[in-house]
C-alpha cells in the first residue's frame, strides 16, 4: 500500500510538473507568437505578421488603421504594436481559446498584441467564422484599429486598471475610435430596442460606442474620467432613452 501511495504521489507531482511547462510555454507564446509567422510588414508603427506573403494593398489597410487611432489622444505611435493575421483557423483559435468566433482579440494583459482571423489582406476584408467576408461597414481595418485600441487603453490604464474596465466603457472606446456610425439612427434603435443595438443578440458594439459618443461629445467628459468609470452605464443609457434626438 505504502508503494502504490508513493507511486501515485510521484505520478501527481510529474503531471503538475508537465502542466506548469504548457501554461509556461503558452505564455511565452503569447509574449512571443513571431516563430508561427514567416512574413510581415511594418508601417507606421504597426508590424503586421501573417504566415503567407503580404500584399502591398496592406500598406493602405495600414493607412486606414493609423488614420483612426491618431483621433485617440492615447496613442503613441514611437510604440511598436503587433498584429497577426491567423490562418489557417487552428492558429486563431490557439490565441483566441473558447473566443475562437470572434473578429479579433487583444492580449491587453499578457504580450499586448492583437490577433485576427484569416483575412483578404488584398481587400481589407476580415474571413468570418462561415467562411464569408464579414459586412464591408466592418473591413478589416476597422477590426484592427479597435483591437489596438485595447492595447492602447492597457498601456494607458495599467493591468490592474484596465483588466477592472467595464465591458462598455473598454468596447464603447475601442469602437469609438475604429468606427463610424449614424448616432442619430443608433439612438433610434436603442430606443427601439432593435437587434443591432443588443451587444447579446447582435455582437455588435452600436449601443456602447453610442453611450461613449454622447459622454465624450455631448457631455464634453474628459477621456480621462470616462476611462475611470466602473459603473454598469445603466444612468447614461437613461440619460439616452429621455432625448427625443441626438443632439447636433
Amino acid at each position: 500500500m505504502a508503494r502504490m501511495k508513493g507511486s501515485w504521489r510521484r505520478l501527481t507531482r510529474r503531471a503538475g510538473v508537465s502542466f506548469g511547462v504548457l501554461v509556461a510555454a503558452y505564455a511565452l507564446l503569447l509574449v512571443y507568437p513571431q516563430p508561427l509567422f514567416a512574413y510581415q510588414l511594418a508601417q507606421g508603427g504597426i508590424v503586421v505578421h501573417a504566415r503567407r506573403p503580404i500584399p502591398e494593398a496592406m500598406r493602405d489597410t495600414l493607412t486606414k488603421v493609423r488614420v483612426r487611432l491618431d483621433r485617440s489622444p492615447l496613442y503613441d505611435s514611437s510604440q511598436t504594436s503587433h498584429v497577426f493575421i491567423c490562418e489557417p483557423r487552428w492558429v486563431f483559435a490557439l490565441f483566441a481559446r473558447t473566443n475562437y468566433r470572434v473578429g479579433g482579440i487583444a492580449h491587453g494583459l499578457i504580450g499586448r498584441h492583437v490577433f485576427l482571423r484569416e483575412s483578404d489582406m488584398d481587400h481589407d476584408r476580415l474571413i468570418g467564422p462561415s467562411g464569408q467576408p464579414v459586412a464591408a461597414d466592418r473591413p478589416l481595418s476597422y477590426f484592427m484599429a479597435h483591437e489596438l485600441t485595447h492595447i492602447i487603453q492597457a498601456r494607458h490604464l495599467g493591468l490592474l486598471a484596465y483588466a477592472r474596465l467595464p465591458k462598455w466603457v473598454n468596447d464603447g472606446y475601442a469602437d469609438y475610435v475604429a468606427r463610424d456610425i449614424d448616432l442619430g439612427a443608433a439612438l433610434q434603435g436603442l430606443k427601439n430596442d432593435v437587434r443591432e443595438l443588443d451587444p447579446a443578440r447582435s455582437g455588435l458594439y452600436l449601443r456602447y460606442q453610442l453611450m461613449i459618443a454622447f459622454l465624450l461629445d455631448v457631455r464634453q467628459t474628459p477621456l480621462t474620467s470616462v476611462l475611470r468609470r466602473l459603473d454598469d452605464g445603466r444612468e447614461v443609457e437613461r440619460e439616452l432613452r429621455s432625448l427625443n434626438a441626438y443632439p447636433q
